[in-house]
């Protein structure tokens, strides 16, 4: 177990989780303001099977924000900061994907997906051994 000191800065990132939390149920429950926010825009009404694979993202998206939580505030795994990159880099190619949407009211879900992804990097490279110069 690696032994940290507290994230102090773990606000913004749970308030990008839980907007990406609230996008996604607005999906599930096929809200009309959630329709240009996400799926590129495309849709006036969700199919069924994205608003199930919409219910289970956000259910994921949801555990991430106690994951969060306990990843910075107790010691932890070499395996949680491998996570905690794998984490980093899946929310690097969703900020590319949101900034890439045809949709300019789902490319703003790019900046929450930038902090998520900034600070699960940071996370993981806070447990690094410094390189001996």
């Amino acid at each position: 177990m690696i032994a940290r000191k507290p994230f102090k800065l773990i606000w913004p990132a749970q308030l990008a989780l839980i907007y990406n939390v609230i996008i996604l149920l607005g999906v599930v429950s096929n809200q009309s303001w959630a329709h240009p926010r996400a799926a590129g825009g495309q849709y006036t009404d969700f199919p069924v099977m994205i608003r199930i694979i919409y219910f289970f993202m956000a259910m994921g998206t949801a555990v991430l924000i106690f994951y969060l939580r306990n990843l910075v505030n107790v010691s932890v795994s070499p395996q949680d900061l491998k996570f905690a990159r794998y984490l980093g880099w899946l929310f690097i190619v969703s900020t590319i994907l949101q900034l890439i949407s045809r949709s300019p009211q789902e490319q703003w879900n790019g900046i929450p997906a930038a902090i998520i992804a900034m600070t699960f990097i940071l996370i993981a490279r806070r447990g690094q051994a410094p390189k001996a110069s």
